[in-house]
């Protein structure tokens, strides 16, 4: 995980040469959730332990690109045997992390559309997202939602009671940057 991390940071660092300061993910106030569906029940699973890094732009000061990362042990379906069961499937001991790259940030006021990359279960899918933009001096926070297809990751779903669970996952998002002070 520390070396996952480190090369995370080190990723960051290289995008920010000749930038500002890099603006750090507020881990206390940042969340992804999906939410899965199967014929018999629905349920969600929130990772609120993630890590990221923002680069403003450097002539508007708008945010600019950002990446985020996530452990997949971190996400919590307030059922430990569902989430262990969720760790088996997922390959987790190989594919420990689910990522976000946005390279490009298309700005309106109050609302924006990520161009990014989706990197997990050892797949990147590029994906173009719409997001709710906040922004005060203190902090950008970037809310949305938007849907995966877990067989585009090359994920085969589980069966329970001769359903297969929906390949349609939504993925919800709240995450915040604290500006740099200058």
């Amino acid at each position: 995980m520390k070396k996952g991390l480190f090369l995370f940071l080190l990723l960051g660092s290289t995008l920010a040469v000749g930038q500002q300061t890099p603006w750090l993910m507020d881990g206390q106030r940042s969340s992804v959730t999906y939410k899965a569906v199967h014929p018999l029940h629905k349920w969600s699973g929130t990772n609120a332990q993630l890590k990221g890094l923002a680069y403003p732009d450097e002539q508007t000061q708008n945010l600019g690109r950002f990446a985020i990362v996530g452990e997949v042990r971190d996400f919590d379906s307030q059922n430990s045997n569902r989430d262990a069961h969720a760790l088996e499937v997922l390959e987790v001991l190989d594919f420990p992390q689910v990522k976000f790259y946005c390279e490009k940030i298309n700005h309106q006021e109050t609302t924006g559309v990520l161009d990014g990359v989706v990197e997990f279960h050892g797949v990147k899918i590029q994906k173009t997202i719409e997001t709710q933009i906040e922004d005060t001096q203190e902090y950008v926070r970037l809310q949305g939602e938007f849907q995966i297809k877990a067989s585009d990751f090359l994920i085969d779903l589980p069966s329970f009671m001769l359903a297969k669970i929906d390949d349609e996952i939504r993925i919800l998002f709240d995450v915040r940057f604290n500006k740099a002070k200058e």
